[in-house]
């Protein structure tokens, strides 16, 4: 600074190495004259109140603080991504619109202010629009440019002569000023800057100084040098605490809400997809415009353009950068529930591994596609799907080309993977894709549109039966009968308007064969009637001897044994003459069955023995389980408690190895039984606990007895126990 000049008043110095550090020495001594000189004036102490106002104010243009719920664990990645140990320059979270990024970083300056973590805020938004319960709403934001950015960061900071500056000087400039302050800066919705000025900021902040941080918001994922953090969707707690929230700051809101009860509030979590935005937005429509419950409920699942700015609001910046290979993929992503494997999106989306690649990590970065942790699985948040169906997806023809590739895909599939029983060991596969193989049921018997015996979709309704014939086995061994029922049907009325009859004929026994199994002998008839009527206009004999064995079963039910014993027998000659040994083991356990059900067990082990030793030949472990299963309830009802407990034992590895839930349930209860009789009802009852559970899901024949028989075995053990 040169000599110190030397005079009869040479004044006070003091020395400084910046312009920030200056001004702070001219402030506080500035203040301390202004306050000396009123103490002198006055004749009197000044207030701690003016202290305050002299005293100069650390920058902070925060947003006012807001209710905050839940984000438990995203707040902590936050925190621990601004504190002095952490080496990266801050923390950038993205997400769809209206996921709550802008909330989550306020409410994380404010807990740094709490703690003292920084001296300085700085919020800096290029937020354009807003939306407010009468629409969206156009605002002019104070930056929208990379220049726009550091210029108000300057301006906040009380450094207004660096927005003077330009390029490099202006951005030197700005870290120098940071270096004296412990400061947080929080730039939001960076959407609108260019993918290259995104870039250029990121590059900038990792030069702030020791002691600051930032935090980024935006749609779209980047920033090199940070923690970075995706914003899913609200848990269901979280969303309650909101709705509560909310319907305490206004009567009658409250009033629609109790009225609707709360187990219908998870409806509404469930239509918002879980986004905050969309959830704060329909419960300031149903305050503001008195909507009732139902009503917000039908403008979320319906309204989409038409009534509601909600889409348009969140998607309208990212819709802008969608090329046409990022719709075509976001359409075909639309139809999977609840997500895609790479292979089967590539081959709806009808794309090169390339392409779709490349065209994935754009729109992951753009937060429209979710990867799944540690699986090669994309999904959507349910806000972008119902956006990509009411927008990308509203061409007809394109929907529907989309969805048939979706719907040829899966069906390929369950043919791979499904069709006969031999395949179970496969089955798991199809269990791991069955939301996908249910979605495309939904859709091909919606697009087929079979009304009054016309079908409007051919292409749909052949695909329908092929699904039904290829996961009948799956759908019937894993317990998902309802399905079974459901798709059984739905293949059975497509075929009849396609006048394919033998398929019609198959489709109707898959229904059948299932009431058999529930014992519903009314609706068993019926359908085997529909069987029959389809299989005499384009039947075979082989199918004639299905005919026979289902009126075979009914009779036995209804215990016209004479009638049965014919049906039966008729089948097996038909089956010994086509040489199907599968099909003639199948009616000699059946035979076995009604010599059981006349206590004609000679006859009945004849025939279970016979049927064994056929199954044994050709491997078929899914016969061996039922037909070793039956030997023991034959051996039961004998009152051969080892031999019983011997078959049952034998069977029930079988079982668990084909999968077949209902066979699984026969052995334990058989199993049970034997324990029962021998005097083990401890042994017995985890068995029948079991067995009852699996029969209470299919709605099996032997549920009730099956109850029965827990009732007893849960008042021995307590008896025994007492």
């Amino acid at each position: 600074m040169g000599t110190i000049p030397k005079a009869a008043h040479p004044g006070l110095y003091q020395a400084f190495d910046s312009t920030e550090a200056f001004e702070k020495l001219l402030l506080d001594n500035l203040q301390k004259l202004l306050l000396e000189y009123s103490e002198k004036e006055k004749g009197r102490a000044v207030s701690p109140q003016e202290v305050q106002a002299l005293a100069p104010q650390p920058p902070d243009n925060l947003p006012r603080r807001a209710a905050f719920f839940g984000r438990t664990q995203e707040m902590e990645t936050v925190l621990q991504a601004l504190s002095p140990e952490e080496r990266g320059w801050g923390v950038v979270i993205d997400g769809i619109g209206g996921i709550g990024k802008t909330a989550l970083a306020v409410e994380a300056a404010y807990r740094c202010k709490e703690v003292g973590r920084f001296e300085a805020f700085i919020f800096v938004s290029a937020k354009l629009k807003r939306l407010e319960t009468s629409g969206i709403k156009e605002q002019s934001p104070v930056a929208a440019t990379l220049d726009e950015f550091v210029n108000e960061t300057a301006r906040v900071l009380g450094q207004i002569g660096i927005a003077k500056l330009t390029g490099e000087d202006k951005r030197r400039a700005l870290l120098e000023a940071l270096r004296s302050k412990r400061g947080l800066i929080i730039y939001d919705n960076l959407e609108t800057l260019t993918k290259e000025e995104q870039e250029a900021l990121a590059d900038f902040l990792r030069f702030l100084p020791q002691g600051c941080k930032a935090i980024l918001t935006s749609r779209r994922r980047g920033g090199e040098g940070a923690l970075w953090l995706r914003l899913e969707q609200l848990t269901w707690e979280t969303a309650r605490q909101i709705i509560q929230h909310e319907a305490g700051r206004e009567a009658r809101l409250a009033e629609t809400l109790r009225r609707a009860g709360e187990a219908r509030w998870r409806e509404l979590f469930n239509e918002t997809g879980g986004s905050p935005l969309a959830l704060i937005w329909t419960l300031g429509l149903m305050r503001a415009k008195a909507l009732s419950f139902d009503r917000a409920l039908e403008m979320l699942r319906h309204g989409a353009n038409r009534e509601s700015p909600l889409q348009e609001f969140i998607y309208q910046e990212a819709r802008k950068e969608l090329g046409t290979q990022e719709v075509t993929a976001l359409n075909a992503l639309s139809f999977f529930v609840p997500s895609a494997s790479f292979e089967a999106l590539m081959n709806v989306a009808d794309l090169t591994r390339t392409a779709l690649e490349t065209v994935l990590e754009r729109l992951n970065s753009l937060a429209l596609v979710d990867i799944l942790p540690g699986e090669e699985r994309y999904s959507l948040h349910p806000l972008t799907r119902a956006y990509v169906r009411d927008e990308l997806l509203a061409d007809v023809a394109t929907a529907r080309a989309t969805g048939l590739r979706f719907a040829r895909y899966w069906v390929d599939f369950a043919k791979k993977y499904g069709g006969h029983s031999k395949n179970y060991a496969t089955f798991n596969r199809l269990e791991a894709e069955w939301p996908n193989l249910q979605a495309t049921s939904n859709w091909l018997w919606e697009t087929a549109n079979v009304k009054d015996g016309s079908v409007e979709d051919t292409e749909a309704a052949k695909l329908v039966n092929e699904l039904a014939a290829a996961m009948n086995q799956f759908l019937w061994f894993g317990g998902r009968w309802d399905d079974c029922l459901q798709l059984g049907a739905w293949g059975c009325e497509a075929t009849l308007t396609l006048k394919d009859w033998s398929n019609a004929g198959w489709r109707a026994f898959d229904v059948a064969w299932i009431y058999y199994c529930r014992d519903r002998l009314d609706n068993v008839t019926l359908w085997t009637d529909h069987c029959a009527a389809a299989w005499s206009r384009g039947g075979s004999k082989y199918e004639q001897a299905i005919v026979m064995r289902l009126r075979g079963l009914i009779a036995q039910q209804r215990q016209n044994y004479d009638e049965a014993k014919k049906h039966l027998q008729d089948a097996l000659a038909i089956w010994r003459d086509l040489g199907n040994d599968e099909n003639v083991a199948i009616v000699l356990d059946s035979l076995g069955a009604l010599a059981h059900k006349r206590e004609d067990y000679d006859a009945a082990e004849q025939y279970r023995r016979e049927a064994l030793e056929l199954v044994r030949k050709m491997d078929d472990k899914e016969g061996q389980a039922d037909y070793v299963g039956n030997l023991g309830l034959l051996a039961l009802d004998r009152q051969l408690w080892a031999e019983a407990r011997q078959w049952f034992e034998q069977a029930l590895p079988l079982a668990r190895e084909v999968g077949r839930i209902d066979l699984i349930a026969d052995v334990q209860a058989g199993l049970a039984r034997v324990w029962e009789k021998e005097g083990r009802p401890d042994l017995a009852l985890p068995l029948a606990q079991e067995a009852l559970a699996i029969y209470e899901r299919l709605q099996h024949g032997d549920l009730a007895a099956t109850r029965e028989l827990v009732q007893r075995l849960t008042a021995a053990v307590q008896k025994s126990a007492a």
